[in-house]
């Protein structure tokens, strides 16, 4: 399938390893280190593996008339054939919700937001290293999305503590879903966060869809959706 996460090149399915090995991107030919490979020997760095997905969801952020982040990331996944796990979801997340907010009329410069929280979320958002770390791409790009909102940065007061206080309760809604991962539930449930908190504090209030999210990805899961356990199922 296309949405399977096996390798882009020949479609094996990808290696994970507790440590770090070193690579060179099939595309670019940048030498790097990954901890997610494929056994035949083909690896992909992070930003080419990205790239379509990223320039994708820019297109939708620019083009998109909707007041629902929902419907935005929606349009997203189901549009455009990304892997069912990565962390280009994150950047997804992150151009749903500010699409959302541009089209409210709260989301001043448009243009120059999407290029600064896109390069933040790639600063931090890695394939993998979710569980690698503990801290899931998709939280990292609601932070930068808030960050941004309210100007925040190292060394401020509230503000900063506004944006961890965001990205903790994400942190938790996507532990709660975890067993195993899976980043289409994970983008939902930060959505849904983040939506709360831009209502709640921001006063940014959005459409909202009256359809019920149902996921149509359960079948294409790699490590095995968790049915019945997730509440998109």
């Amino acid at each position: 399938s296309t949405y399977a996460s096996n390798c882009m090149i020949c479609g094996a399915g990808l290696t994970y390893k507790s440590e770090a090995v070193a690579l060179r991107c099939h595309y670019c030919g940048r030498e790097f280190k990954s901890n997610i490979y494929c056994p035949r020997g083909h690896a992909i760095c992070e930003e080419c593996h990205n790239r379509s997905c990223v320039s994708f969801a820019k297109k939708v952020f620019r083009e998109t008339l909707s007041k629902d982040p929902f419907y935005i990331f929606n349009h997203i996944i189901e549009e455009f054939p990304v892997s069912m796990l990565g962390c280009h979801h994150a950047f997804m997340v992150g151009a749903a919700v500010l699409g959302a907010i541009k089209n409210v009329g709260r989301l001043y410069n448009p243009e120059q937001a999407l290029e600064e929280v896109f390069n933040r979320i790639e600063r931090q958002a890695v394939g993998g290293y979710c569980g690698l770390t503990g801290v899931c791409g998709i939280t990292v790009a609601v932070g930068a999305c808030f960050s941004w909102l309210l100007g925040a940065r190292c060394g401020m007061d509230q503000e900063q503590k506004m944006v961890m206080r965001v990205t903790s309760d994400v942190s938790k809604l996507i532990y709660e879903l975890t067993g195993p991962s899976c980043c289409k539930a994970y983008s939902w449930k930060a959505i849904e966060c983040a939506t709360m908190y831009l209502e709640q504090y921001l006063k940014i209030c959005f459409e909202k869809s009256s359809a019920e999210i149902k996921c149509k990805f359960q079948n294409l899961h790699p490590h095995g959706c968790r049915g019945t356990l997730c509440p998109y199922h």
